[in-house]
């Protein structure tokens, strides 16, 4: 409900991003005035397990606008599988979905969104989404 930029994995829980070995960020963007509209434009995907290659070019990073025609394919991270596949909605709007697999056999306790972390920020609508009315 909460546009911005989300940490969805980070193995180990609790770890720096620097020392981290897989790190999943999302940017969530609300496209439509519609308050529920919330779509991922970019999703980076970083840390050891990313690989020597993606940590020197900061990572391996997936935009919404780049769609190129490629198919979407699961990528292995350590144990963790993951498959970011572009989307585009009825009206038009392009986003990125963002496929885990494996992620109970990281062998670490996982934080962000899609682990153990506390979410309950992210579910609270911003204040203009707040409808009431008035009697």
């Amino acid at each position: 409900m909460k546009p911005g930029r989300h940490v969805l994995i980070n193995i180990p829980r609790g770890e720096l991003a620097e020392k981290a070995l897989l790190r999943v960020q999302a940017d969530a963007r609300r496209i439509s005035g519609q308050c529920t509209d919330m779509y991922f434009q970019a999703v980076s995907v970083t840390g050891a397990w990313a690989g020597a290659s993606a940590k020197l070019a900061g990572g391996l990073r997936y935009c919404a606008q780049d769609a190129g025609g490629k198919q979407a394919r699961w990528r292995r991270f350590g144990p963790v599988q993951l498959k970011i596949a572009h989307g585009r909605a009825q009206e038009g709007t392009k986003y990125l979905n963002l496929y885990v697999k494996s992620l109970g056999r990281a062998g670490f306790a996982v934080g962000g969104l899609l682990g153990e972390d506390d979410h309950s920020q992210g579910q609270v609508p911003p204040e203009e989404c707040h409808h009431s009315v008035a009697m």
